[in-house]
C-alpha cells in the first residue's frame, strides 16, 4: 500500500484535493482508502441517538453497524497514525491518502495559501509537491507546483506526479 499525505493549514483546500484524487484514482480502478485527522479540536461529528451511538454511550469501546453493502465502525479510543495505517493495510488497498497529520513522514503535497504558510516548506518532511492558489508565492521553489485554481483541469498531471513518485 502506497501512502501519500495532503498537508496544509485549515481551509487550504485539503479536502477538495483529497476528493479529487480519490475520485481520479478510483475511476481508474485503484483501491483507494482515505484517512483524515480531525485537527479542529473536539471529537469528530457522529450521528447522535443511533443504536451504535447508544452502544458507545453504554461503554462499548468499538461499535459497528452494517447494512446494504456499507459497514461503519466507531472506536472510542485514540489511535496513533501508525496503528491506523496498520489497520488500513488489512484491506489490501493500493493507495492510502491521508489528510492532515502534517508532521508524519510520508510523501506529501503541501498546500500553501499565503506567505505565512510558506514556513511549512521548512518545517515539514518528505515534500514531493506544493499546491497553491497564488502561483506568485511559489517563485523560485525547489518543488513541483500545482495551481489549485485549475485543479479540476490539472488533476491528471498531479496524479501522474504521485504515481511517478511510487515508481522511484
Amino acid at each position: 500500500m502506497q501512502i501519500y499525505q495532503i498537508a496544509g493549514y485549515k481551509n487550504s483546500g485539503k479536502t477538495t484535493l483529497m476528493n479529487q484524487l480519490i475520485r481520479y484514482f478510483s475511476e481508474r480502478g485503484l483501491k483507494v482508502g482515505s484517512l483524515k485527522h480531525h485537527g479542529h479540536g473536539g471529537e469528530p461529528a457522529m450521528v447522535k441517538g443511533t443504536d451504535s451511538d447508544k452502544h458507545l454511550e453504554s461503554g462499548s469501546i468499538i461499535s459497528g453497524v452494517e447494512g446494504d453493502k456499507l459497514t461503519q465502525l466507531t472506536l472510542q479510543m485514540p489511535f496513533e497514525l501508525e496503528k491506523l495505517v496498520q489497520l488500513y493495510e488489512k484491506f489490501q488497498l493500493e493507495l492510502l491518502l491521508v489528510e492532515g497529520y502534517k508532521n508524519a513522514d510520508y510523501r506529501k503535497i503541501v498546500l500553501i495559501n499565503s506567505e505565512a504558510d510558506l514556513s511549512l516548506l521548512q518545517e515539514l518532511s518528505n515534500i514531493m509537491a506544493v499546491g497553491t492558489r497564488d502561483m506568485k508565492l511559489m517563485d523560485n521553489q525547489e518543488y513541483p507546483v500545482f495551481d489549485m485554481n485549475h485543479l479540476y483541469k490539472d488533476i491528471s498531471a498531479l496524479a501522474d506526479h504521485i504515481r511517478r513518485d511510487f515508481d522511484d
